[in-house]
């Protein structure tokens, strides 16, 4: 006997990866954050996105632009866009 289910099929998978797989990468979300958000919600993120990414690459001529997305945002790649600080604000000190 098949079961039958009204919703998504594992062929249909990528439909939802896409979206969590941009909002991972693009903006730091967790995979359970992500997959969690409502469908209007992820899609509101994604445009966002996508809006900021042409914003940017059309201020800079089109070229590859700098952005202050999650996947830049590490102590080095700061350091050398002249970005890092001096000290750490105290919320993200850690007492070990």
């Amino acid at each position: 006997m098949v079961r039958r289910f009204f919703g998504l099929t594992p062929n249909d998978k990528e439909i939802y990866l896409n979206h969590i797989f941009l909002l991972m990468y693009y903006m730091g979300f967790g995979y359970w954050e992500a997959y969690a958000l409502p469908i209007w919600q992820r899609e509101w993120f994604l445009e966002r996105i996508n809006k900021e990414i042409t914003r940017t690459s059309d201020a800079n001529g089109g070229e590859g632009a700098s952005t202050r997305a999650a996947h830049h945002n590490d102590p080095s790649i700061r350091a050398m866009q002249g970005r890092n600080r001096a000290q750490v604000p105290a919320k993200l000190r850690r007492f070990t």
